[in-house]
C-alpha cells in the first residue's frame, strides 16, 4: 500500500507541486497585506492572526476625537489618536486571542442580549408599550444620530470575553484561611492615624564630581539601560524668520471681516421641526408648517406650539429653545433664515435635512469690526505663517532630495540643528527642541535616512530626516551625565531623609519630622487606595498598636510616609455569606491581575515575532503596517 502511495505521488508531481504553489501563494496574500494604502480593507496590523483592517482604526479613531472634543483638533493629535486607537484594537485582538487559547467562547446570542438591554436605556428607541422599535425605524434613528450599532458590539463581545476569562482564572485561584482574614481585616476593619508626608529635597546634594558619578554609574548595571535611540536633523521656521512677510493692513482686515460677516454673528432662537425626508413628506410637512405659522402670526403662543407639535424630541420641555449659537454651529438654511429674520419675527418654512422648520428669532449680537480685528489679524497671520513655512520648508525637502538638509535648509533661510539621541518615549527632550516629543512617535515610524513632510510642531514648523539610530545600550557616561548625576542625587537623599526620620521618630514626636502633617479619619486600609496597596505602608499599619508610631516607609510618588495609629477597630466576624463574597471578591481582584500579566506577556512575544510568523495564530506574532499608518498619517 505504502508503495503504491509513493508510486501515485511520483507519478503527479506537476499537479502536487501547483497545489503547494497555489496554497504558498495564498499564505502570502494572506499575510503580507494590500500594495493599496487607502482601503477599507488594508491590513493596518495582525496580532497573532486576527486582523485590523483601516476601516477598523478609522472608527476607532472617530470615537476617541468626539471623546476629546476640540482637544482632538488639528495635525498635532493625528499621531496620538492613531496611535492610541491602535493600541485600543490591539489590546481587543490580544484578548480575542487569549479567549481561543483558554477556549472562551461568546455567542451572538449573549451580544444580542447585551445590545437589547444597552439599547433599552434610551427613551427614544422604545415605542409606547416600552419595546424597541422595529429594525427599520431604529436603523434611521441610528443614521439620524450617528450612532454605530456594529461598534457598541464589538465592545459588548469585548466586554463579554474579558468577563469569562476573569471568571475562569479566578476558579483557579486558591485562597486559604490566612489571605482570607487578612484581606478582611484590610478591607473591613477600620484604622485611624495621624500621618506625615516628607518629600526628598535634592537641592542640598552637591555635585560629587566625575570620580564618584563615573563609580555609581559602573555599579549601577542596567538601571541607565536605553532603548533605541534616533539623532535627527531638523530644520525649522519660526515667525522672526519671515519677518515682515506676516504683516496684514488694514484694507485686508476689512475685507476679511466683509466676506465672513456671518461668523460674528450671535443668534438666539427657538424652532418648530416637521420630520421629513421624500418629496412627499416634504410637500405634507410644508402645508402643516404653513397653517400653523398662520396661526403663530396672529398671536398663537410659539413656545406652547413646540412642545405640542415639534417632532424634534429636545424640544418637550423647552418649547423649542435653542438658546444662543453662532451661525457655524446650525446647518447653513437653517442659520440663513435665521439671520434673515428680525428679532420677534417668524420664518417661512425653511427646508434642512432633518425636515421643515419654523423659527422665530429671539434674540441677536453682531461683533462690530473694531472688536473682532485683532482676532483677525492673528488669524490671517496664522494662515500667512502656516502657508509660508510649508512652502519655504517644502523648497528645502526638494532640495535636499532625500540627503542632508543642512545646505539646503541654510540656503533657504531656515534654522537647522541636529539633535541629542532620543528614546520614544514621552519625555523625549533635546536642547533647542522643546517640540521633540511630539515629533518623537513620527521619528521612530521612519525608516533612517527618510524625511518627514513640513509640520507644526509648538509654534514653529519643521522638516526633519532620521540621520541615524543607535542601539539599545547604556549610553557613554558623558552622554548621561546629567541623568546620572540626577540619580546619585536622589539615591543620597533617600538615604539621608531615611536616617533623619529614624533618628528623629525615636523622640516620639511625629510632627517633629517637619513635611505635610495630615489626620486620617477611622476607615478600611483598602480606601487607602495607592498608599494602602504598598506592602511595607499595609504592614506597619496593622502591626502597629494604637498610640505607637509606625516605621517609615516610601509612598507611591517617593515621599517618605510615617504615621502614628490613633484608633483602631476589627473587622466583623465572617458569616458563611460574607466569607463567600470576600472569597469572591480576592479571587476577581487576582484574576484580573493575571489577566493583564497574560495580556502583557503576549503583547511582548508577539513583538519579538512579528511579520511572517503570525500565520494563523499559531506560532505567534504581531505585525504592523507601518508603510500603511504613515500614508494615513500625510493625507
Amino acid at each position: 500500500m505504502l508503495r503504491s502511495f509513493r508510486q501515485v505521488f511520483q507519478s503527479n508531481r506537476m499537479p502536487v507541486a501547483a497545489i503547494f504553489m497555489l496554497v504558498l501563494v495564498s499564505m502570502v496574500i494572506y499575510l503580507v497585506p494590500s500594495g493599496r494604502m487607502d482601503t477599507p480593507e488594508t491590513v493596518v496590523a495582525r496580532v497573532y492572526g486576527h486582523d485590523i483592517l483601516l476601516r477598523d482604526l478609522l472608527e476607532r479613531e472617530s470615537e476617541l476625537a468626539q471623546r476629546f472634543g476640540s482637544q482632538a483638533s488639528g495635525d498635532a493629535m493625528k499621531p496620538f489618536l492613531q496611535s492610541q486607537a491602535l493600541r485600543d484594537l490591539m489590546d481587543q485582538k490580544l484578548m480575542e486571542e487569549l479567549a481561543v487559547r483558554h477556549h472562551v467562547v461568546v455567542t451572538d446570542e449573549e451580544v444580542a442580549v447585551r445590545m437589547r438591554a444597552f439599547l433599552r436605556q434610551y427613551p427614544i428607541l422604545l415605542d409606547d408599550k416600552g419595546n424597541l422599535k422595529p429594525t427599520a425605524e431604529l436603523e434611521k434613528i441610528f443614521r439620524e444620530t450617528g450612532f454605530n450599532p456594529a461598534t457598541q458590539e464589538r465592545a459588548l463581545r469585548s466586554d463579554l470575553i474579558r468577563a469569562k476569562l476573569i471568571q475562569q482564572a479566578a476558579l483557579v485561584v486558591p485562597v486559604d484561611a490566612a489571605w482570607l482574614d487578612l484581606e478582611n481585616q484590610v478591607r473591613n476593619g477600620k484604622v485611624g492615624f495621624d500621618q506625615v508626608l516628607l518629600p526628598v529635597d535634592t537641592a542640598a546634594i552637591a555635585d560629587p564630581g566625575d570620580g564618584p558619578l563615573a563609580a555609581f554609574y559602573q555599579a549601577s548595571g542596567d538601571r541607565f539601560l536605553q532603548g533605541p535611540r534616533r539623532v535627527i536633523q531638523v530644520a525649522i521656521v519660526d515667525r522672526a524668520s519671515l519677518g515682515s512677510a506676516l504683516n496684514v493692513d488694514d484694507a485686508t482686515l476689512q475685507a476679511a471681516y466683509a466676506a465672513h460677516k456671518n461668523d460674528y454673528v450671535e443668534l438666539k432662537a427657538r424652532h418648530i421641526l416637521f420630520k421629513a425626508t421624500t418629496d412627499a413628506e416634504v410637500k405634507a410637512a410644508t402645508q402643516k408648517a404653513l397653517a400653523l405659522r398662520e396661526k403663530l402670526v396672529k398671536g398663537e403662543d410659539f413656545g406652547k406650539a413646540a412642545e405640542a407639535l415639534s417632532e424634534d424630541p429636545t424640544a418637550k420641555g423647552n418649547g423649542g429653545e435653542l438658546g444662543w449659537f453662532h451661525f457655524a454651529q446650525m446647518v447653513k438654511p437653517f442659520s440663513e433664515a435665521a439671520a434673515a429674520l428680525k428679532v420677534g419675527e417668524i420664518s417661512q418654512p425653511v427646508r434642512t435635512q432633518y425636515g421643515i422648520h419654523l423659527i422665530q428669532l429671539e434674540g441677536r449680537k453682531d461683533k462690530t469690526f473694531d472688536e473682532v480685528k485683532d482676532q483677525l489679524r492673528s488669524s490671517i497671520q496664522d494662515e500667512r505663517f502656516a502657508a509660508r513655512a510649508q512652502e519655504r520648508l517644502d523648497q528645502v525637502r526638494k532640495r535636499a532630495n532625500g540627503g542632508d538638509l543642512a545646505a539646503a535648509a541654510r540656503s533657504a533661510g531656515c534654522q537647522v540643528i541636529l539633535s541629542q539621541p532620543f528614546t520614544n518615549t514621552p519625555d523625549a527632550a533635546s536642547a533647542g527642541l522643546p517640540e521633540l516629543p511630539q515629533l518623537a512617535g513620527e521619528a521612530f515610524s521612519l525608516k533612517v535616512g527618510e524625511t518627514s513632510k513640513p509640520e507644526k510642531a509648538g509654534d514653529r514648523y519643521v522638516l526633519f530626516r532620521v540621520q541615524a539610530e543607535l542601539p539599545e545600550a547604556v549610553p557613554p557616561f558623558k552622554d548621561i551625565r546629567a541623568q546620572v548625576l540626577a540619580a546619585w542625587k536622589l539615591e543620597e537623599a533617600r538615604k539621608q531623609t531615611f536616617a533623619k526620620a529614624l533618628a528623629t521618630l525615636k523622640g516620639g514626636d511625629l510632627k517633629a519630622l517637619g513635611g505635610t502633617f495630615t489626620t486620617q479619619a477611622p476607615g478600611p486600609i483598602s480606601a487607602l487606595k495607592d498608599l494602602g496597596a504598598l506592602p511595607a505602608v499595609r504592614k506597619a499599619l496593622l502591626d502597629t498598636p494604637v498610640g505607637q508610631l509606625t516605621p517609615p516607609a516610601w509612598s507611591t510618588d517617593g515621599q517618605l510616609w510615617a504615621a502614628q495609629i490613633t484608633s483602631r477597630e476589627a473587622p466583623p466576624a465572617l458569616t458563611f455569606e460574607t466569607r463567600q463574597t470576600l472569597i469572591q471578591q480576592i479571587q476577581g481582584d487576582e484574576a484580573r491581575k493575571l489577566l493583564s500579566a497574560e495580556l502583557q506577556f503576549l503583547d511582548r512575544q508577539g513583538r519579538e515575532r512579528g511579520g511572517l510568523r503570525s500565520f494563523y495564530g499559531q506560532f505567534g506574532g504581531i505585525y504592523v503596517n507601518t508603510d500603511a499608518l504613515k500614508a494615513l498619517l500625510q493625507r
